[in-house]
């Protein structure tokens, strides 16, 4: 698939995303986050909600200036893998699983920007750091298993 085809696919899902949509998705993120630090909880699932509403908004409004060709096998494994998710068969479960199928190809493919935004602190106080047009996430090497995406973002792990 072309690049500009799946932004054109991105862009139509994305319309379908609105406010209550994303009060359900943090409800959803909140319960999800319920086994996380108390003191990093709250703020896991602020820096995620804005992230998630930016990345739409960007979404919507990109072009691209040039086509490329994208790895199917690559975007299909991703979309099965945050399929394979699904565990609670929530209303909020599955917005939050549908704006995952938009956002997550968006960032690998398109933006080229990590899962997790720049300014979001890991438990211990770490972040993505980026340098140049590179990415480097300091828990990658600790979460590539089949339950995270870690292995499709764009991140490289800090050693």
């Amino acid at each position: 698939m072309r690049a500009k085809e799946l932004l054109k696919i991105l862009k139509e899902k994305a319309k379908n995303f609105g406010i209550y949509d994303i009060i359900k998705i943090r409800s959803f993120l909140e319960k999800d986050a319920k086994y996380l630090p108390e003191n990093y909880r709250e703020e896991y699932v602020n820096a995620m909600i804005k992230y998630y509403i930016d990345t739409l908004k960007e979404i919507k409004n990109k072009d691209l200036p040039y086509d490329y060709e994208i790895d199917d096998n690559k975007l299909k494994n991703l979309l099965d893998r945050i399929e394979s998710f699904r565990v609670y068969n929530t209303e909020e479960e599955q917005r939050f699983i549908e704006l995952s199928k938009i956002i997550c190809p968006y960032l690998c493919f398109i933006a080229k920007k990590p899962f997790h935004p720049e300014y979001l602190k890991f438990p211990g106080g770490l972040k993505i750091i980026k340098k140049g047009d590179s990415y480097y996430c300091p828990v990658k090497n600790k979460q590539l298993n089949k339950y995270s995406l870690c292995e499709f973002c764009v991140s490289k792990p800090i050693n």
